[in-house]
């Protein structure tokens, strides 16, 4: 090992401390818990000091510089890294929280430590800088939920939903890979950035006559993190995993898979085509055009004659998927200026979007959870009748969630959606594509419908009879952590609502790291920010970016 490669891998290893501090507690726990006999709850409390070190270790490398090996490093450290990871740690806390009363103590070593493992999945795809590196953060993010899938309930609708799910991201898994072999065709190279960089500065890599070749990379791509943010037509496992799935399951598979592949999206397709060449560029915006418009329209269409809450909430998760994929479409459009992204940007509305999704999404389903830990039915729309009546505050919690989703103002759901519709009213016209104006117009469109279903489950809470009333004695308590989790998700998508600035600013941080470009073998500070890459230093990034 040369000097230099010594260098860079000791580099990495500190970018990823707090993946290593995760993985390493994860596989700790599943080791032990067979020699073990511990009780769920010291498992539940081990496993969140192993996020609250990684989160530690995640602030303490917060400042780290990474832009001047970026065409050699495998992960980054960048604003989007930062944001990403402190994302899914924290609603790892919450996903915690609510799961840590919903498993046997004979399982709930192996239950947590595959929690904590997607986490540092999830984690590992916010920084990967390579193709090889990302596909690592997926699969260590699928093989756990297979097993979460089938460890809490073996009934028949668990083996179900298991069997589906596994087989259907088999095949998915697949379609990324093929795309991920046609994108390095192109270019010789794994690395992201430097695959922008050359899909941008290369002379000659993207013509009119190898461009299909570049647009089959990007709609299997797109295919294959499709089938994780259940985006049409690769959405029609959603439903029935959903309501098969036990529901702190479910509640995960909501949040994270979407999470992830939104931000792998921004990590492989926007950030390389947005800078890229504008003929795959174009083609980009329309494909993603097209799947926004189906996959909002079906959600929020089928969405609207749901009764059972779980598969209601899997219709919904696929129109949100909608919303962020007009923002990918937004992103796709071909950046000049990488440090100046406008008044809105796509990439600034997703990231926005997500961070209020998973608080009101997790919100919701920890309501579910509660209920059902104290013994009281949340299949149907119509078992959540009355409930202000006997759980004032619990109603209050789930309505703030809905009313967040509906993206009523002034919650962070309604400037989430603000951002994605803003983005796409403010973009620029692309001849031969349809307007996305229009595609702003159609969200806005499905977010009035989508408004009906959520006032429909609070109309039910406020305005409907109990089905059974009970005396306040007769109530089980709540297990406080479910709780704490409810209460946090529901206050911060209103204090967010309220104070939007931080997140926004954070977000758009996020979305400028996304797609930045430092001038190759120069850092920031040495190189003028008018100056461009010499043509000659292209074959130097070849062999930087070369694993």
């Amino acid at each position: 090992m040369t000097p230099d490669q010594s260098e860079t891998l000791s580099r990495t290893l500190l970018i990823l401390l707090p993946e290593i501090v995760l993985s390493i507690s994860a596989a700790t726990i599943m080791v032990a818990g067979p020699f073990v006999r511990w009780g769920r709850s010291l498992w539940a409390g081990l496993s969140g000091a192993a996020i609250i070190a990684s989160l530690v270790a995640l602030l303490a490398v917060a400042r780290y510089d990474t832009t001047d090996f970026v065409y050699g490093a495998v992960a980054l450290n960048d604003a989007l890294s930062l944001y990403a990871r402190l994302a899914f740690l924290l609603t790892g806390l919450i996903l915690l929280a609510m799961g840590s009363n919903q498993i046997g103590d004979d399982r709930a070593p192996e239950f947590f430590g595959a929690m904590l493992f997607i986490v540092a999945g999830s984690m590992l795809v916010s920084t990967a800088n390579e193709l090889v590196f990302l596909f690592v953060g997926l699969e260590l993010i699928s093989i756990p939920t297979y097993l979460l899938l089938y460890l809490p309930r073996r009934d028949r609708p668990a083996q179900e939903a298991a069997t589906k799910y596994f087989f259907l991201s088999v095949f998915s898994t697949g379609l990324l890979l093929f795309g991920f072999a046609y994108l390095y065709g192109l270019t010789g190279v794994t690395n992201l950035k430097a695959l922008a960089y050359l899909l941008h500065e290369g002379e000659g890599i993207i013509t009119s006559g190898n461009v299909a070749f570049g647009l089959i990379a990007v709609v299997f791509i797109t295919a294959g993190l499709g089938f994780r943010v259940a985006a049409v037509p690769f959405h029609f496992y959603a439903p029935d995993v959903y309501q098969g799935a036990p529901t702190i399951i479910t509640a995960l598979l909501a949040w994270i898979p979407k999470g992830i592949g939104f931000v792998a999206m921004l990590r492989v397709l926007t950030s390389v085509v947005s800078v890229g060449d504008p003929m795959l560029a174009e083609r980009a915006v329309f494909l993603a055009w097209i799947i926004a418009a189906a996959t909002l329209v079906l959600g929020n269409t089928v969405a609207l004659v749901q009764t059972n809450l779980k598969r209601l909430f899997a219709y919904s998760s696929i129109a949100h998927a909608g919303y962020l994929m007009i923002g990918i479409a937004v992103a796709f459009a071909t950046v000049e200026d990488p440090a100046n992204l406008g008044p809105n940007s796509g990439a600034e509305g997703i990231i926005f979007y997500l961070a209020a999704y998973a608080l009101m999404t997790l919100g919701a389903f920890g309501v579910i959870l509660l209920l059902e830990g104290v013994g009281e039915r949340a299949e149907n729309i119509d078992d959540l009748s009355g409930l202000a009546r006997t759980r004032p505050l619990l109603s209050l919690a789930m309505a703030i969630c809905l009313f967040s989703l509906a993206g009523v103002p002034p919650l962070a759901g309604f400037w989430g959606k603000f951002l994605i519709f803003a983005s796409a009213w403010n973009a620029a016209p692309i001849q031969g594509i349809p307007s996305l104006r229009l595609l702003a117009l159609i969200g806005v469109l499905n977010a009035a419908v989508g408004a009906y279903y959520y006032l429909r489950i609070v109309a039910a809470m406020y305005y409907g009879t109990p089905a059974e009333a009970s005396g306040v004695a007769d109530r089980p308590r709540p297990s406080w952590p479910v709780v704490a989790a409810i209460g946090t998700c529901a206050i911060l998508s209103l204090v967010l609502g309220c104070i939007p600035g931080p997140l926004q600013t954070a977000s758009r941080q996020a979305a400028v790291a996304a797609i930045h470009q430092p001038t190759p073998g120069r850092s920031d500070a040495e190189a003028p920010e008018s100056e461009t890459a010499p043509r000659e230093d292209l074959a130097q990034v070849r062999v930087d970016a070369t694993p």
